[in-house]
């Protein structure tokens, strides 16, 4: 008696080879998934914005600008010896002329010659050496009294006029030969130019010469004064504002 056998078919998969494939195919997926991660990080640098456009980085600041404001010089000061030393030159021939005009007045009143003795002495050192002290001593008194009054001409006129004297007195002795001669005679020689009336008329000249002329320098100093005080008042005005300047600007 034959026994039928149902045979199995042969393409059906056992349990142990779709336990096999099911492995496999787990093993294969996460290698896919890892290269899908490794393509996207490797595109995503090139999707980002340049660094130039982001919003977040913060502009470059500008660097600040430093600016010198020079302060204004103080004026200087104005004087009246330029005008002083040429009054002072000019003055000396007024000088000259009266000293000249006195020694002919004494001339013609106690010398019976005239005017010979008078014409003489123009031409000695005895004259000339009063006129060239009168205008340095002068020229001094200029360049002291600078921007001061007329009355500083009055006053320094004394000075000038003793300064003028002693010239003509030691112009005199030595014009008489005091120097080596005996001392009895050198006393005399100095009582008499000690007393010359032409000594005094050099001190009178003088005297008066700085009254005459003194008031063109005082004037002279006056404007100089009416415009160093205007020019300090603007200065002193300039100065406030750039003060004023300078601290708004550091203010701010």
């Amino acid at each position: 008696m034959a026994t039928e056998t149902t045979p199995e078919p042969a393409d059906q998969p056992t349990e142990g080879a779709a336990e096999q494939s099911s492995a496999a195919t787990a093993e294969v997926t996460p290698i896919d998934s890892a290269a899908t991660e490794a393509t996207v990080v490797e595109q995503a640098p090139a999707e980002q914005p340049a660094p130039e456009q982001s919003a977040a980085e913060p502009a470059p600041t500008a660097a600040p600008t430093v600016v010198f404001v020079q302060a204004p010089q103080p004026p200087k000061a104005r004087g009246a010896r330029g005008v002083g030393a040429l009054v002072a030159l000019l003055s000396t021939g007024v000088f000259a002329a009266a000293y000249a005009l006195l020694v002919i007045v004494i001339a013609l009143v106690g010398s019976p010659q005239g005017l010979a003795p008078a014409l003489r002495f123009f031409s000695t050192v005895t004259f000339w050496v009063p006129v060239v002290v009168f205008l340095f001593a002068y020229l001094l008194l200029v360049v002291i009294v600078n921007r001061a009054g007329w009355w500083a001409h009055v006053l320094g006129g004394f000075i000038v006029a003793v300064i003028v004297w002693v010239g003509f007195v030691g112009a005199a002795i030595i014009a008489a030969g005091a120097f080596g001669a005996p001392v009895s005679e050198v006393g005399a020689v100095v009582l008499q130019q000690l007393t010359n009336p032409l000594g005094f008329a050099a001190a009178i000249a003088a005297r008066e010469v700085p009254i005459w002329v003194g008031g063109l320098v005082s004037k002279r100093g006056r404007t100089a004064r009416a415009r160093n005080a205007a020019a300090r008042a603007a200065y002193e005005h300039e100065l406030a504002e750039h003060r004023a300047t300078i601290g708004a600007s550091t203010a701010v």
